[in-house]
């Protein structure tokens, strides 16, 4: 197999607060190859959007390994990082907030160009109005503030100045998550013309699997800090292993006619726990409709399942251990 673009080896991201640490992200692997999408799943809280900051480096490890095109850049330096910044880059959830109201949108997207000494500032206008153009905006739209924009808008522009520089990789957190659901079909329908154009990979973010499932080529789930199962888009949707994938997926609102059988509804025990102080053993087995004593006793590695569940697909559960 090709060398993944990007290769998470046992990260690890713990946040200090009055109240203890939070293990945001504990011990999670995970690859990303060239031109793919890999949708990231999980409920809010599960440390999702610090595993996506973590990866380009907006926050820094603590432990583990982040490989990007074969190069460590775990402890890389802000100075060594620049000429990886070119590569990767950002969509967040919330356009209100990710860009300067003091700036025009034109200054906004020339400001990748300029930091990175990419063009003349003839050629970083033009790149500019090219850059409007293909996020489906009108030409005046770059001489406006941010807040003469709509939130459809924003993004937009907001997913523009990530795409400036060409990056291999765009990380996308909840990028439709605070949009109108009109304007979400239409954002997400752009991202995904924008990657048959120029081939970037995506880890794409979200608590919606409606939406991971139209984008991703495979998914990963995450619960509490820690990467419960991954696969193949078709296997998961097809056979999902962990009890927790499961209660996701018995949650869709399927709109099938009366004699397509529907998936059995999968319930989910209790609240989420605090990740202050996660349950020993499988974290999942204070909410398990499933659970044994061994989950209690000794956390499951996330390896691969049985073949007949196809290649590729990894689970961390007792119940699917393959010795």
């Amino acid at each position: 197999m090709l060398q993944p673009l990007l290769d998470v080896k046992s990260l690890v991201k713990y946040h200090a607060t009055h109240s203890g640490t939070v293990r945001a992200v504990d011990g999670v692997d995970l690859q990303v190859h060239a031109g793919e999408t890999l949708g990231l799943v999980g409920e809010s809280g599960c440390g999702k959007s610090t595993l996506g900051r973590t990866i380009v480096r907006l926050h820094d490890p603590d432990e583990g390994r982040i490989s990007f095109k074969g190069q460590d850049i775990s402890r890389l330096s802000r100075r060594e990082l620049r000429p990886v910044r070119r590569q990767m880059q950002m969509v967040f959830q919330d356009p209100y907030a990710s860009l300067n109201p003091r700036r025009t949108i034109r200054q906004i997207l020339t400001e990748p160009f300029t930091v990175h000494d990419v063009g003349t500032r003839r050629e970083q206008a033009q790149r500019v109005d090219e850059l409007v153009a293909r996020v489906g905006l009108h030409p005046d739209h770059a001489d406006r503030h941010p807040h003469e924009l709509s939130g459809g808008q924003r993004q937009r522009i907001s997913i523009a100045r990530a795409i400036a520089l060409e990056p291999s990789l765009v990380v996308c957190d909840e990028p439709v998550s605070a949009l109108d659901v009109s304007i979400q079909a239409q954002i997400i329908n752009l991202l995904r013309r924008l990657q048959s154009e120029s081939g970037s990979a995506y880890l794409f973010i979200s608590h919606d699997l409606s939406v991971i499932g139209y984008l991703a080529d495979r998914i990963a789930v995450m619960y509490l800090g820690e990467i419960v199962e991954i696969a193949p888009k078709r296997a998961l949707w097809n056979q999902p292993l962990h009890p927790y994938t499961q209660a996701l997926f018995s949650a869709i609102a399927e709109p099938l006619p009366p004699s397509v059988p529907r998936r059995p509804r999968v319930s989910m025990k209790g609240d989420l726990p605090s990740p202050l102080n996660p349950p020993s053993g499988c974290r999942f087995h204070t909410r398990c409709p499933q659970v044994m004593p061994r989950c209690r006793e000794a956390a499951p590695p996330l390896q691969e399942a049985a073949p007949e569940a196809g290649g590729g697909h990894r689970v961390a559960c007792w119940l699917h251990h393959v010795p």
